[in-house]
């Protein structure tokens, strides 16, 4: 909990069922045939910081049995970049591989701890500081450096009605041009990482 994802799926869903991974909310979509909410900035990366996984791979793993049903733009929960209290200069943090490029920005000489999300980052004990939200930096007793206010690519998939025809196909273009489900999908569960 405490997540972007979390936070995003609260927003447009009564019911909201966390899982560990995007993946696995895709595959718990599909098993019960519900939506299933992923973030286009997702990239996983390995304890040595190999991207091991990201949306791509993830979008085409799943062509023909889940379909993009909306996306939208929305801003993050407030990050930031915070530290113990006593710490001086930021020699590692603790961050979601997504969020590298504000490490790179705002702490670009301090080695990088890459853990699954952004509250296990400011969670991680090992480090001199993380990026982080704000909120969770702030409960935990952080101090908070520098924040930001990203904006996040949501994408809602769904599962397919009827298999994929052959490309160019006046029916396969009509329903890849999906309408907006904001209105209608409130009732429905939804898939999410906590």
């Amino acid at each position: 909990m405490g997540t972007d994802a979390h936070a995003e799926a609260q927003r447009h869903f009564d019911q909201v069922i966390l899982t560990d991974t995007f993946s696995a909310a895709v595959e718990a979509a599909l098993q019960q045939q519900t939506y299933a909410l992923v973030a286009a900035g997702f990239v996983e990366r390995d304890g040595a910081g190999v991207i091991t996984r990201g949306w791509v791979v993830l979008h085409f793993r799943v062509l023909g049995r889940l379909e993009v049903a909306d996306t939208w733009v929305a801003p993050t929960k407030q990050m930031c970049l915070a530290s113990h209290p006593a710490a001086g200069v930021l020699r590692s943090v603790a961050l979601h591989p997504a969020t590298q490029v504000f490490a790179d920005t705002f702490a670009p000489a301090a080695d990088r701890r890459y853990v699954d999300a952004k509250p296990a980052a400011v969670q991680f004990g090992e480090v001199d500081g993380c990026i982080g939200s704000v909120d969770v930096a702030s409960q935990a007793g952080l101090t908070v450096r520098e924040v930001f206010e990203p904006t996040m690519v949501w994408c809602l998939y769904r599962p397919v009605t009827n298999p994929l025809q052959p490309a160019g196909t006046r029916a396969n273009r009509a329903r890849l041009r999906a309408p907006d489900f904001r209105n209608s999908r409130k009732s429905q569960p939804i898939w999410s990482r906590p």
